[in-house]
């Protein structure tokens, strides 16, 4: 084989190598636990929404968690938008939130949508035990 034919056949399998790890970085899947419970800041208290609807933005229909709920969501990729809807006695939308956040940010399986929309206050995201 030539120097030059060597080089190209490299390049090639270099090429494909990279898009490999692009497509799996980005197709991969993951699930995290959403749950609906009060939280505390030293500074603040921040109680549970009465109800609130959860999806990803062209992800799977939205889950509706009540008060102390908790549920499975499966997110795809490295970057989500979180869309939270505060629902009220009648199931009518009083708030909306979106929030966008990365894999890297998640300090474990389980996100708390009330301390995510108001800010991501530390604690948002914690490893289940």
């Amino acid at each position: 084989m030539k120097p030059r034919q060597i080089l190209v056949n490299l390049a090639i399998i270099a090429m494909m190598a990279f898009v490999a790890f692009i497509s799996y970085m980005n197709g991969k899947t993951s699930m995290i636990y959403v749950e609906n419970l009060p939280f505390e800041t030293g500074a603040a208290a921040y109680p549970a929404f009465e109800a609130a609807m959860v999806g990803v933005g062209g992800g799977p229909p939205p889950l509706f968690l009540e008060e102390g709920d908790r549920d499975v969501l499966t997110i795809v990729g490295r970057t989500h938008v979180l869309l939270i809807e505060e629902l009220d006695s009648n199931d009518n939308v009083v708030n909306t939130y979106r929030v966008t956040f990365k894999n890297s940010e998640l300090k474990g399986k389980v996100v708390n949508i009330v301390p995510l929309s108001h800010g991501k206050l530390p604690g948002w995201s914690y490893p289940l035990d």
